[in-house]
């Protein structure tokens, strides 16, 4: 996959940790069940597309729920079918990616580029 430079989540991924609607635009909705979705988003500033999942794991003891969103930037309907068929953890496999954590333990979210395994 292509490097998104031009886009200013590449030297800002602290951006993200804005709602997501304020930074983009939903174009379609793949899953949306409580604590997993998968959309397509498009950057509102330069129009990069990014697959997004979102997964929430509960903590049912202390109800401190641990999320992970991941932005993977897309060039192509081929790259977004691709990525549809893949798991959660393979997507963990894909660079460049824009991860957004918020463990259990933390207070507040981090945000940053993977680009290489």
């Amino acid at each position: 996959m292509k490097l998104p430079t031009q886009c200013v989540l590449w030297d800002k991924p602290e951006l993200v940790l804005e709602p997501v609607g304020q930074r983009f635009e939903l174009l379609e909705r793949y899953e949306e069940e409580s604590h997993f979705w998968r959309y397509l988003l498009k950057c509102r500033e330069c129009s990069q597309l990014y697959f997004y999942e979102f997964y929430e794991e509960i903590d049912w003891e202390k109800g401190n729920d641990s999320q992970q969103s991941t932005y993977i930037p897309v060039n192509s309907q081929e790259e977004v079918e691709t990525l549809k068929m893949k798991s959660s953890f393979e997507l963990q496999q894909c660079f460049p990616r824009l991860q957004k954590d918020l463990p259990r333990d933390a207070e507040h979210p981090t945000a940053r580029w993977l680009k290489e395994a």
